[in-house]
């Protein structure tokens, strides 16, 4: 028999998921490094201390909203599930992931920019450049291999491409959030990559995905 929650644990329950609902809002506005523990408690209407008390600390609002809402719609998480010429033959299916989460979007870049730099306080959680790019050129290259075409195409040039044009296409959405616009740059590009992948057009084209 499950255990009933008091009703203060219950208030306390809720006022942790508003912190971390206005936190949210703040970070992806602002920044982590720019938004203060007092922008978020007047946002929530508690005092500073009361914050502490749920988290311990600023970095601890973060690491707990980053728990609460999960990975998606980081590209990562994305991308590391699909396997084969799916890592880009899909990444329409991703687009649709960015204009459904235009807050989770903010943060992301947000945090990305932040701790860019090897000695940042959270580079290893937040970026993971590297081993996308290792998964996209692994993914694409044993496909290649199969069709004897492995030597035709730079993986790692390939791999680099496709995640800056997403990185590229998104940045550009939270500017405008031109939805239909950011679909069509996925299904150009796409197509694009699928063309070269199949043998259709050479390598070099992909640096202008605009047929």
């Amino acid at each position: 028999m499950s255990e009933k929650i008091s009703a203060s644990a219950q208030r306390g329950i809720a006022r942790r998921e508003l912190i971390l609902d206005a936190a949210r809002e703040l970070f992806a506005e602002h920044g982590f490094v720019l938004t203060s523990l007092p922008m978020i408690s007047e946002k929530v209407g508690i005092t500073h201390a009361g914050i502490l008390h749920h988290f311990g600390s600023k970095e601890g609002v973060l690491r707990a909203l980053l728990e609460r809402d999960g990975p998606v719609p980081h590209f990562n998480s994305w991308v590391m599930d699909i396997s084969g010429i799916d890592v880009v033959a899909r990444l329409p299916e991703y687009a649709e992931i960015v204009i459904a989460n235009p807050l989770a979007m903010e943060l992301q870049f947000q945090l990305f920019w932040e701790n860019r730099h090897p000695a940042d306080p959270m580079h290893e959680e937040v970026l993971h450049d590297i081993v996308i790019r290792d998964h996209i050129a692994n993914e694409i290259g044993g496909v290649l291999a199969m069709q004897g075409r492995a030597s035709e195409v730079d993986l790692q040039a390939l791999a680099y491409n496709v995640f800056a044009f997403v990185i590229g296409a998104n940045s550009q959405w939270l500017v405008g959030k031109d939805d239909e616009l950011l679909r069509r740059a996925y299904g150009r590009y796409t197509a694009s990559a699928i063309r070269v992948l199949s043998g259709e057009s050479s390598p070099d084209d992909l640096a202008l995905p605009l047929a």
